[in-house]
């Protein structure tokens, strides 16, 4: 009887051993990103940080600045600054660790400055518009890593803005994106 269950106790606590799963020790916990097209093309700097909490999630930032318009002259209409932060909670369904397909949740911050110039009147001014909208929105994506921690994602969200009209460039909807490379460390 003692020898049974002293090979139940064996079989038991082998089975127990193999069943628990260990962490990864060299799993890289941040990701950087940049969407060159946007900087390019817009100039819009679209920047992304984020802090991966485990294979299925991860927490993180999104800024983008625009810049404006070099080649307008100073009474173009386009005189206008854009920054807009997003702080985001991602869900990842992929099979590697925290890639492949996501959706997340995110929380536009969007600061506009707007140069208006009126000339009609006795003496031409200059007003300076400056707002501040919040707002919720979801989004999804892909990201994939790929040899030597290169990452690669493409991810498009959209949100509604709070608060009064009048603090809004056109409509109370705003959104996100990303086309973009970065590394994982």
């Amino acid at each position: 009887m003692k020898k049974l269950l002293l090979l139940a106790a064996v079989i038991s606590g082998t089975m127990s051993y193999q069943a628990q799963e260990t962490a990864p020790e060299n799993v890289r916990q941040n990701d950087v990103m940049i969407s060159p097209i946007e900087l390019i093309a817009i100039p819009l700097l679209n920047v992304s940080y984020e802090r991966l909490i485990n294979e299925n999630s991860g927490v993180g930032i999104n800024g983008m600045f625009y810049f404006g318009d070099d080649n307008a002259d100073n009474f173009d209409e386009d005189d206008s600054s854009m920054t807009q932060i997003s702080p985001y909670y991602r869900m990842y369904f992929g099979r590697k660790y925290a890639s492949g397909f996501f959706v997340e949740g995110f929380v536009p911050i969007t600061m506009t400055t707007d140069y208006y110039y009126y000339f009609n009147s006795p003496d031409p001014s200059q007003v300076i518009d400056k707002r501040t909208t919040i707002g919720i929105g979801v989004g999804f994506g892909g990201k994939w890593v790929a040899r030597k921690n290169i990452i690669f994602e493409a991810s498009m969200g959209i949100a509604r803005r709070f608060g009064e009209a009048k603090y809004y460039d056109s409509s109370n909807i705003t959104g996100k994106g990303m086309l973009g490379i970065g590394y994982r460390f």
